[in-house]
């Protein structure tokens, strides 16, 4: 099932911009694997929507799904709590994820094209079929904490670009 968000559109001076990145935080991975898509200005957007710029379509990220637990009751709790200083196992494997999607040129594109005071960000996850995925979830694949929307500024084309020297 699609999301919808509404983000603060960047400021006018973001066309000065030369990179721009929407971080997920706290992406659950524990469900099925899936493609999430995401579509700039487009909040009709649905599975069958082309991965065109013209419709919207900014970039995606994947998520590589456990499949949900087969384990006793508990077995796929996530430890909360401060680790130990000498712990040196790896995180629980279910820990949330970190993505980030590039979507340099859909921005420009949109903030070309329309003066809205937001901008809308509608991702749209997509199970691939598999016997796996044929199981009716009861819940949608797709939870995330949070989402930011980050601008970076690159030197101005009057300042020349640093170099490196040495080995």
């Amino acid at each position: 099932m699609p999301v919808t968000l509404k983000l603060e559109r960047p400021t006018p001076e973001a066309h000065l911009f030369t990179r721009a990145d929407l971080e997920f935080r706290g992406v659950d991975h524990s469900g099925p694997t899936y493609e999430a898509r995401i579509f700039l200005d487009n909040q009709d957007a649905e599975a069958n929507t082309a991965r065109d710029p013209s419709d919207g379509y900014a970039g995606s990220f994947w998520v590589f799904g456990h499949g949900g637990c087969f384990g006793q009751l508990g077995h796929c709790d996530i430890p909360t709590g401060p680790r130990g200083p000498f712990d040196k196992r790896p995180p629980h494997p279910l820990t949330p994820q970190f993505k980030t999607v590039i979507i340099t040129d859909a921005l420009k594109r949109v903030l070309q094209t329309s003066e809205a005071k937001t901008l809308l960000v509608t991702i749209v996850p997509i199970v691939p079929e598999t016997q796996f995925s044929l199981v009716k979830l009861d819940t949608d694949p797709l939870k995330f904490e949070s989402v930011s929307l980050l601008t970076y500024e690159g030197p101005s084309s009057d300042e020349p670009l640093p170099s490196r020297t040495g080995v």
